[in-house]
C-alpha cells in the first residue's frame, strides 16, 4: 500500500461535486486516529534529531580531546632544565636562586623565553645538591633566603610571614603554610658530570599534600 494512501486527494474537476454525502462525512474516531498518526510522526522526527545530534557530538568530543592531549603530555612530569654547573654553587651550603626560563610550546604556538618560576639550589653537608621550588606552598608567593641573628639561615615568605628551615621544613608554628617547601628532583647522572639539571614542577598551593599541577 502506498504510504500516502491514507491522505485524501483533492477532487478533480471531472469528479468535483459528484461525491456522495457519505464520502465527505466525518467518521467518528477518525480525527483521533489522525492525531495519533501526527503524534507518532512528531516523535519519530524528534528522535531522529536527537540521534543525529548525538552522532555529531561524538566526533566533536573526540576532536577536543585530541587537541588538548598534546598539552597534557608536554606538561606531565614537569620540565627537565639545566640550571647551572656544580662549581657555581657555594660549598658552604648557602643557597642560590635560579630563574627557570624556557620555551613553552602548546598545540598551536611556541612562546620563547617564558619565565616559569624559580628554584633554590644548595650544597648539602653530604656533598649532594638540594633543590626547592621557590614558591611558598601557602599561596604561591616567592620565598627569600635570609640569614639574621634571630633565626639564622632560613627561607622566608614575606606575604604571610612564613618561615622554613634550610631543609625546607616549617620552623614556625604561626605559619599558615600547611607543608614545607616543595623539593625538586635533581638528575644524579648529570650531577656526576658537573651539571645541575632539575625536574621543575609546580605544586598546588594551600593544601597539605604535595600535588603536582604542571
Amino acid at each position: 500500500m502506498n504510504e500516502n494512501s491514507d491522505s485524501i486527494q483533492p477532487d478533480s474537476p471531472e469528479t468535483a461535486g459528484l461525491a456522495e454525502p457519505s464520502q465527505t462525512a466525518e467518521v467518528p474516531g477518525e480525527a483521533s486516529a489522525d492525531e495519533d498518526l501526527k503524534r507518532r510522526q512528531f516523535l519519530q522526527k524528534a528522535g531522529s534529531i536527537l540521534v543525529g545530534g548525538a552522532i555529531v557530538a561524538c566526533p566533536l568530543g573526540v576532536g577536543l580531546v585530541a587537541v588538548a592531549d598534546p598539552l597534557i603530555k608536554k606538561t606531565a612530569g614537569g620540565l627537565k632544565v639545566r640550571l647551572t654547573v656544580l662549581d657555581a654553587l657555594p660549598a658552604d651550603g648557602v643557597p642560590r636562586a635560579f630563574k627557570v626560563i624556557a620555551d613553552k610550546v602548546d598545540a598551536w604556538t611556541t612562546y620563547q623565553d617564558v619565565p616559569l618560576g624559580m628554584v633554590y639550589l644548595r650544597h648539602t653537608v653530604d656533598g649532594k645538591v638540594e633543590a626547592f621550588n621557590a614558591s611558598c606552598p601557602h599561596a604561591g608567593c616567592a620565598v627569600e633566603y635570609r640569614n639574621d641573628e634571630a633565626q639564622g639561615q632560613h627561607y622566608y615568605c614575606p606575604c604571610h610571614d612564613s618561615s622554613f628551615e634550610m631543609d625546607g621544613k616549617i620552623n614556625s608554628v604561626e605559619t599558615p603554610a600547611l607543608r614545607g617547601l616543595d623539593t625538586l628532583e635533581v638528575d644524579e647522572e648529570k650531577l656526576g658530570s658537573g651539571e645541575v639539571w632539575v625536574q621543575f614542577e609546580k605544586f598546588k598551593a594551600g593544601v597539605a599534600e604535595k600535588i603536582a599541577v604542571s
